[in-house]
């Protein structure tokens, strides 16, 4: 009995002990999140920011988990790598490349929200087809993305900023 209580108290202790180490402080937690609002901003005011998408989104059908799929916007150019589905319509045999190319921007637009977060529009137009690419970013790094195409229908895309260190 004596052994069983010393054991269970011992084992309380480490669990406490160790609880203590992963918890944040207030401080740290304030900081962190100002920096990455620091980041969001000047990510969507240069115009230089890399999507993740994590889940999309068909107007048809349930919604999926993907994995490797980004959009990166940087100098007035689009790279999208992007899945697709749904209905499209007067697309080339074979479907053509979809929502994976890289293009100039034709225009963009900025709109920022009270809560600190930002609408992003992008105007892209390839061979094949034009879209208009909505971001809504947030100030945690989350963002979703709506793509609308003149020959397909609108697809929504949720996941997170990446920003990579300058070396």
């Amino acid at each position: 009995m004596k052994r069983t209580a010393i054991l269970t108290m011992m084992l309380g202790i480490l669990l406490l002990q160790g609880c203590a180490v992963m918890t944040e402080s207030r401080e740290d937690r304030a900081a962190r999140l100002e920096r990455e609002a620091q980041m969001v901003r000047q990510g969507v005011e240069t115009g230089d920011f890399k999507m993740d998408i994590r889940m999309m989104m068909p107007l048809r059908g349930g919604s999926r988990h993907v994995d490797n799929y980004s959009v990166k916007v940087k100098d007035g150019h689009i790279v999208s790598y992007l899945p697709y589905f749904g209905r499209a319509w007067d697309l080339p045999y074979g479907g053509g490349h979809g929502l994976s190319f890289e293009a100039d921007i034709e225009d963009s637009a900025v709109y920022a929200g009270s809560d600190g977060s930002y609408t992003v529009r992008l105007l892209i137009k390839t061979d094949e087809d034009s879209h208009v690419y909505t971001f809504q970013i947030f100030r945690s790094g989350s963002a979703t993305l709506l793509v609308q195409s003149k020959n397909r229908e609108p697809i929504n895309y949720s996941g997170d900023l990446v920003f990579e260190e300058e070396e």
